[in-house]
């Protein structure tokens, strides 16, 4: 390992977008901590990523619990020493009306969705500040959504995390911006992952997910005196928070 190597950690780092976003960021160059519940898939995103030359540790965790948070961290900077990128993509999302939904999913969304990608900044703090210092430009990227920006009927749990993970975002960027941490909120419309697939929609309709992964590489590129508060990327539609839900 290379102690002067820039390091990221990635939640969700196993499908979807935060695969892609590792990908990414092997690609420039970054050793990888992945983070993600289903051991399987982390063994198999960790040898697919070692294969762009990059050092890879998965972390088998479950966001949802506070401990394990802590546990992903520890584990990144006993192995790296550093971290320079902090992707907060960890999330769910799952369909129900307020009255209906149930208080253990309610729950799990505030839990994963949200207090996660909090802790993990709160722990990462201090690395990060350290390669702020160093290089100007540390980074944190929260993975919210259009919903957070548009909220709509029938996702109010999903909505109401992703909101929070801007107001969040900007928060954190008032606190950590001067100390050389940028922070983003991303807010993609419908990406295609393995977790939409309860939208039934055509995968057409869909960005991909190496979009949200060029808008990291976007955040990665700007100087350190370009802050990006936020970067929405939507589909094709007649306004640009358009999003063409199956229930609406």
């Amino acid at each position: 390992m290379n102690g002067n190597q820039r390091a990221a950690i990635v939640t969700g780092g196993s499908a979807g977008i935060g695969l892609a976003i590792a990908e990414a960021l092997a690609d420039e160059g970054y050793n990888l901590t992945i983070v993600a519940r289903d051991q399987s898939k982390l063994t198999e995103a960790a040898t697919h990523l070692r294969g762009r030359g990059v050092e890879v540790l998965p972390v088998s965790g479950n966001l949802a619990h506070s401990a394990d948070c802590e546990a992903a961290v520890a584990s990144h900077v006993q192995q790296y020493g550093r971290t320079d990128v902090l992707i907060n993509n960890a999330g769910l999302g799952l369909s129900g009306n307020i009255a209906d939904l149930a208080t253990p999913k309610l729950d799990l969304h505030l839990n994963l969705n949200l207090r996660s990608a909090y802790l993990l900044m709160q722990s990462c703090i201090p690395t990060l500040q350290v390669a702020g210092a160093e290089h100007g430009k540390a980074l944190i990227v929260n993975v919210s959504s259009i919903f957070g920006k548009l909220p709509r009927a029938g996702v109010a749990a999903y909505s109401m995390t992703k909101a929070a993970m801007i107001a969040l975002s900007q928060s954190a960027h008032g606190e950590l911006s001067r100390l050389g941490i940028q922070v983003t909120a991303i807010c993609p419309g419908l990406v295609e992952t393995p977790g939409s697939s309860w939208m039934e929609k055509d995968p057409s309709a869909m960005l991909p997910p190496s979009d949200v992964a060029e808008a990291v590489r976007f955040l990665l590129r700007t100087s350190p005196r370009c802050a990006v508060p936020e970067i929405t990327l939507t589909t094709p539609g007649p306004d640009v928070h358009y999003v063409d839900l199956p229930w609406t």
